[in-house]
């Protein structure tokens, strides 16, 4: 039966939200198949030269794909709890419906669009921390595991 505190009103223990945090993301193109590829990297001399370094998170936000229908990213999430200092890394593919039959199915974590949109996809992986979020880091690590590929997969003890 719920508590009561003093006015009467129902007192109900709600775990704080936003406690997974996402770190870090980072895009890797999925081989050359696909007309659209975003940048991996720098060369030596555009480091040297003092060019700006965009993040993965910039590139993404900047990138506009040639051909936003022809697309095909590996998406690496770096997702931690709280205020640890620590992160885990979990893995998705994102493909444009126009590449979907180019690539072998490697994993679960398969995400398919029309055209391919980062601020739609970004919203969706805000959308999945949500819904996976748990009490303890422990469960809402089982909840990502359905929805991506965990880094720790197949180890010892998962």
């Amino acid at each position: 039966m719920p508590r009561t505190n003093r006015k009467g009103l129902e007192v109900v223990k709600v775990s704080p939200i936003g406690r997974l945090s996402l770190r870090s993301v980072d895009a890797l193109n999925l081989g050359d198949v696909a007309e659209s590829q975003i940048r991996e990297g720098y060369t030596q001399e555009e480091i040297d030269s003092g060019i700006k370094i965009l993040d993965s998170i910039e590139l993404l936000e900047q990138w506009e794909p040639a051909n936003p229908r022809s697309v095909a990213l590996a998406i690496c999430l770096s997702i931690g709890w709280d205020t640890d200092a620590g992160a885990d890394d979990f893995t998705f593919y994102v493909v444009t419906n126009d590449m979907r039959s180019h690539l072998p199915r490697r994993s679960n974590a398969w995400v398919y669009l029309d055209v391919f949109e980062w601020s739609e996809v970004l919203g969706s992986i805000r959308n999945i921390l949500e819904k996976c979020e748990r009490a303890t880091w422990n469960d809402s690590v089982r909840e990502l595991r359905k929805r991506f590929d965990w880094e720790y997969e197949g180890t010892a003890g998962t």
